[in-house]
């Protein structure tokens, strides 16, 4: 099995304004990533993959490596103390007293290659979004398939543990997946601004898949499967897009999903979805207007979303 080592996050082009393939794998061969805590490791080549293909990212295997460290941050303060490290053992995490929690490894970023237009160039080149526009970016390519969000990466999702599949648009040819921002636990809406933040190994294989006609990124377990929307305002050139806007987009996508499985008008699927969606919180640190002392007034700035639906109510069509 072929294994992208961590390394790569410190020698494959680094800084660069786009990257170059770090190796190829074949549709259905199962490889390995191992992330650190932040940075992408990537972009792996897909043969046969071209742009505008929809593929499938089985996650098949999640390992998690020590240390491990509980967050103390959160909404009414900016930080209560160090974070608190954690003793693991038999698949639990132990404080040093009163608390432990089952560990529950999940993968915060699946990512492929963005189209490298104007906006996602402009993004590679300068820090458009930071206090001096026209600064270098040190990151480079590195920043828009983790900060961007949006249909191609960072869904911040705990669906995406070992046994998930997602379903994504190649956006070039050989997609460039990338793996990156594991979590050892990660709660509904990442509230403390982190999780158990874990160096990990994912193993992967990747294929060609019409299942869903995917849009925005879809996420499949054994019981459910769900659609997640983000927003970011890395993309400084695009509107503000608040809590709201995200979960009637959610709905409007995870309906036209439905609709186009089961080849039925869109008032027909909407009944099902209008019954039993769900709505998930993947990312709401970003929410601006005040979550946090120092972003009182200040407008949304990173969120994500997720609207599932269970898997049973196509038990005459799966």
């Amino acid at each position: 099995m072929q294994v992208f080592e961590r390394s790569l996050i410190e020698t494959h082009c680094v800084g660069e304004e786009w990257p170059q393939f770090c190796g190829t794998v074949s549709q259905g061969e199962r490889f390995a990533v191992e992330t650190v805590e932040v940075g992408p490791n990537g972009p792996v080549e897909v043969r046969g993959v071209r742009r505008g293909d929809a593929i499938c990212i089985s996650v098949d295997a999640v390992r998690i490596e020590p240390p491990f460290y509980a967050p103390q941050s959160g909404p009414t303060f900016l930080g209560c103390g160090e974070p608190i490290p954690l003793r693991y053992e038999e698949g639990w995490f132990w404080w040093p007293a009163h608390f432990c929690l089952r560990a529950r490894p999940s993968v915060g970023n699946v990512a492929v290659l963005p189209e490298p237009d104007e906006e996602i160039r402009e993004l590679c080149r300068y820090q458009i979004h930071g206090p001096d526009p026209f600064a270098r970016n040190l990151r480079g390519w590195r920043l828009v398939v983790r900060d961007t969000r949006g249909k191609h990466c960072h869904q911040d999702c705990a669906a995406l543990a070992a046994g998930a599949r997602i379903y994504m648009r190649a956006n070039v040819d050989g997609a460039g997946v990338c793996i990156d921002d594991v979590h050892g636990y990660i709660g509904e809406g990442e509230l403390g601004f982190g999780a158990i933040e874990v160096n990990a190994t994912v193993e992967l294989t990747v294929e060609r898949s019409d299942r869903w006609a995917v849009d925005w990124p879809v996420i499949e377990t054994g019981e459910e499967f769900m659609v997640v929307v983000s927003y970011t305002g890395t993309y400084v050139r695009r509107p503000v897009r608040r809590y709201v806007d995200l979960v009637k987009e959610a709905y409007i996508e995870l309906r036209r999903l439905v609709s186009a499985r089961l080849d039925i008008p869109v008032e027909e699927a909407n009944t099902i979805v209008a019954t039993a969606c769900d709505i998930r919180n993947c990312a709401l640190y970003g929410l601006g207007e005040n979550y946090i002392p120092r972003d009182r007034g200040r407008q949304p700035y990173d969120i994500a979303i997720a609207a599932s639906l269970p898997r049973s109510i196509f038990a005459d069509a799966e």
